[in-house]
Formats: C-alpha cells, structure tokens, sequence
C-alpha cells in the first residue's frame, strides 16, 4: 500500500479517525535512501495496530516544522501520539531496526502484563506511568496492570507525617528492585511503630514478587 502524504496540522491534530498514533516517515526530494525506507514501511503497515496509521511528510516542504523538530537529515521516522512527539529513529533503516523501533513504542506490540510488571520490577515509575497511559481499557483488565496502576495510587494517597516518612522510604528502596531489602524496611517499621502495620501490609501487596510478600505475610504473623 502506498503511504499518504499529509501536512504537520494533522499529526498535532491527535484527533483523525480512530488513528491515536501515526508512524510518520520523514523524506526530503532528493534524498536516495528515502525510497528504501518508504517501501519498507509500506511492507510494514498492514501488520501495525489498526490505530497506528503510516504517513509521511516531506520536509522539503514544510521548511519551519522541519526546524522547530530539529530535523537536519533524512530520512526519519517520527512517532506521534495525540499531537506528542514519543520517540524518532533515524540512521539505521533496515527492517530489523525499525520492526525494533515500533516494538519498543507501540503499547500494542507489548504484552500490557508483562511489560507493566517488567517496569514495576525495575522500579521503573515514571516510564511505568507513561506506558499506562496508552493502555485501553481492555489492556488494563490484567492483575499486573492493575498492581501497577494501584501502585501509582499509592503514591498519590494523602497521609499522616509518620505514614508519609514509610511510603518515601518504600519508593525509594523500590525504585532499585530489591524487594527482600523493601520488606525487611518494612518489618522494621511495623515493630518500631505497630499502627503503621495496615499501610506496611499495603505497601507489601505492591510488590511484585508475590512468592515472597506471602511469606512475608506469613512471617509477620509472629510480631
């Protein structure tokens, strides 16, 4: 299928059709490898999500939003979501790198589950609240998601002083991964102070290792 040529207004749009997300190639007329690119991507196209939509634009033509982007060389591609600029690859082409390219950006070419908690493992919060974001509602159902999303809940709950000092230290040691050292802070503060015991249980149901909260929970029993 051949790509369809379109001005810049329609990508900060964000609102064509059912097209959330367009794959754009960028080109320039005199530019050789623009045609390899352009035929790879029309190769691409049908296997994408149905709401990614390939299009390109031709800077040449469109001499300020080349500049405004920073584009100073061809070809490019540029994935927009909603009127937003999420990511650009440029230099290598070949089909390898760019199917590499659509995989790490596109939330459909992801499994919501595995990758939210792949995020949430690496306390990786801030790129876990972005991805979240371009869930739909059916991609959200999973317990994953759905841990992920009440952990980012938890971040916003309003608190006492006492309760808000475990919740800062929580997402602080979090953010490493190391969940053995979370529980073991968590331990430590329900003996130094037992009314923070319901908000450490809480804290605990966020990790993603379940195995090991349950033993956790099995152990707090005793104290």
């Amino acid at each position: 299928m051949a790509l369809t040529s379109i001005s810049p207004d329609l990508l900060y749009d964000g609102v064509h059709a059912t097209h959330d997300w367009f794959l754009v190639d960028v080109w320039a007329h005199h530019c050789a490898p623009c045609k390899g690119v352009e035929q790879l991507l029309e190769l691409l196209a049908p296997d994408l999500p149905s709401y990614c939509r390939v299009v390109k634009v031709c800077a040449d033509d469109f001499p300020d939003w080349s500049g405004e982007l920073g584009i100073r060389a061809v070809p490019l591609l540029l994935l927009f979501r909603e009127g937003q600029e999420i990511a650009r690859q440029q230099g290598d082409m070949s089909a390898t790198a760019i199917r590499a390219f659509l995989e790490q950006h596109l939330p459909a070419q992801r499994d919501p589950e595995v990758h939210a908690e792949m995020l949430l493992g690496k306390g990786q919060l801030d790129e876990l609240s972005a991805y979240l974001q371009t869930l739909k509602d059916e991609q959200s159902r999973g317990p994953g998601v759905q841990r992920a999303r009440s952990w980012l809940s938890m971040m916003a709950l309003p608190l006492d002083a006492q309760e808000n000092d475990l919740r800062m230290a929580f997402f602080e040691i979090a953010r490493s991964g190391h969940w053995q050292r979370v529980l073991e802070m968590l331990s430590g503060a329900i003996q130094s102070n037992p009314q923070l015991r319901p908000l450490a249980v809480a804290l605990a149901d966020l990790i993603p290792d379940r195995g090991r909260v349950a033993e956790w929970r099995r152990a707090l029993r005793k104290f």
